[in-house]
């Protein structure tokens, strides 16, 4: 897995390979800690049934045939709102020569003014269940220097099979989230948001299976500086890294060189888990605790967690709420979560399932 921090290939990569995935995470957290959002755009959608039954059948398939969109948005660590969508490939644009995204009606625009990122994002969604969001939100950073002094590791056959592109540990997020759901009667409401936001760019050359057994990456905005991890198990060895970024240029602080993960437990669906993540360096320690199940299925779960920083020789003792996620891939291809998978995501064409119709029985898939 290759490690960069370089805004220039935040742009759609090329070439793509069959089982190849492309795609642009953003998530915010409001400086209250009341509301966060997770919105990602895909070309090639890992979780798509139609993509992986192509694989399965050892088709050759092409990334650009499945785009797709995820939207998640909470309060107070419970879903409000939650799609994934897939598109028809002519619905969608993905530009090589700029950050331009679009997916069906939303749409994704990186610009660059000086030494500043700018990102916004334009969304508008109706749901076969009927509830209704659109979005209107601006991130705004400091474009980072070189983060990294190491690139990662390859393969056994010296191959990079993903890619991480961090593009902004820490950004500036401000606009708007309307959304119209309920039961019954419809509650319209508007979230006027203001918070610290975070994105990413990841790019895989084969199926997530082939190059991982499991992540688990997450962020955390402190005030003294930012926490970014990614840990990831492949086949044979390790590659567990975590850093704390100066808020301020994006810098380096400190790379913990001492990893640890505790208390594992099952979920519902035997996805066995750490909850707790420990970092230490120099006198550094980071604490993470993956308490609020924000997603919880059977190969993939999103946490709304907490994490303590503590560096006792600056007196600094810091808490504060992210985002943590983890992921088992190898599991995405067990038809026996199938079922699970048609619930959820919503395919490009054809009638939507029939609990998609569903505001009740949608919400539980959630």
């Amino acid at each position: 897995m290759k490690i960069i921090s370089n805004h220039t290939e935040d742009t759609r990569t090329i070439p793509h390979f069959s089982g190849g995935y492309e795609w642009w995470y953003f998530d915010g957290i409001s400086d209250d800690g009341k509301y966060s959002f997770v919105i990602i755009f895909y070309e090639g959608n890992p979780f798509s049934l139609r993509y992986i039954q192509a694989l399965d059948r050892e088709k050759e398939s092409a990334p650009s045939e499945y785009p797709a969109i995820s939207i998640a948005v909470y309060e107070d660590s419970q879903p409000v709102y939650y799609s994934f969508t897939e598109f028809e490939k002519e619905n969608c644009v993905f530009r090589e020569d700029q950050i331009f995204v679009e997916i069906g009606p939303h749409q994704m625009e990186g610009t660059v003014h000086g030494d500043h990122l700018e990102y916004t994002l334009q969304l508008q969604e109706q749901l076969p269940s009927g509830d209704k969001i659109e979005v209107a939100l601006r991130f705004e950073g400091e474009i980072p220097g070189q983060l990294f002094e190491k690139n990662g590791n390859k393969d056994k056959q010296n191959r990079i099979s993903h890619q991480w592109n961090l593009v902004l540990p820490r950004a500036i997020v401000a606009g708007h989230i309307t959304l119209s759901t309920g039961h019954k009667k419809p509650l319209l409401r508007t979230i006027e948001f203001n918070g610290t936001g975070y994105h990413d760019h990841n790019t895989g050359r084969e199926p997530m299976r082939n190059s991982f057994e499991d992540w688990y990456w997450g962020r955390f905005h402190f005030n003294y500086a930012t926490l970014v991890y990614y840990i990831m198990n492949r086949e044979e060895q390790q590659q567990y890294e975590a850093w704390l970024i100066d808020r301020q240029n994006n810098e380096v602080l400190t790379t913990f060189d001492e990893i640890n993960l505790y208390d594992r437990s099952f979920s519902l669906f035997g996805l066995l888990t750490a909850h707790k993540l420990m970092f230490r360096s120099k006198g550094i320690e980071v604490q993470v605790q993956q308490s609020d199940k924000q997603d919880n299925g059977p190969f993939y779960q999103r946490f709304g967690s907490r994490a303590y920083l503590n560096i006792p020789d600056e007196e600094i003792l810091e808490s504060q709420k992210g985002i943590s996620e983890y992921i088992q891939p190898s599991r995405i291809h067990r038809r026996l979560f199938w079922p699970l998978i048609r619930m959820r995501i919503r395919q490009a064409s054809g009638k939507p399932h029939w609990v998609q119709r569903s505001k009740r029985l949608y919400r539980w898939t959630w």
